[in-house]
């Protein structure tokens, strides 16, 4: 488990807590090219499956800086990460539809990819969809930072 951890930037740490039960850290080391970050809405118990519907604030683009060690951060000429596709989800855990708002940075412009269908989408309405996955691209291998 270590050396998978190592190979994928990760570090696991366990502190003993005041009443003697101990607290799992991970700490990330160092930073990969992408996040994917996974939005749990659903769960399922012995009868039936359930969709959480609630929309969760999401920042468009962060820094990482505030997340890791300083000695971490020291190593990277930029540590701002910036959203790349937001992968949704529409309607009920059985007869639900995905589909992906998608950033193309050369544009400069978002768009709603379902099936078949793209149409442009106004940066706005992004955060206020069900977000399901988020792929967030690190900036300074982005199409913005290197100027083309």
């Amino acid at each position: 488990s270590s050396g998978i951890n190592a190979e994928y930037g990760m570090t696991e740490v366990e502190y003993k807590t005041y009443d003697a039960t101990y607290l799992k850290k991970f700490e990330i080391t160092k930073l990969p090219k992408y996040l994917i970050l996974a939005i749990k809405r659903f769960t399922e118990n012995r009868f039936f499956v359930e969709k959480n519907p609630t929309i969760v604030n999401f920042p468009i683009s962060f820094d990482m800086a505030e997340f890791i060690d300083t000695a971490v951060a020291d190593k990277y000429s930029n540590t701002e990460y910036n959203l790349l596709s937001n992968i949704c989800h529409d309607g009920t855990p059985t007869t639900g539809t995905y589909s992906t708002h998608l950033h193309l940075a050369s544009a400069g412009q978002w768009f709603d990819v379902q099936d078949l269908h793209v149409t442009k989408l106004q940066p706005q309405m992004i955060t206020l969809s069900e977000s399901y996955i988020q792929i967030y691209e690190r900036a300074d291998l982005s199409v913005d930072s290197k100027g083309t």
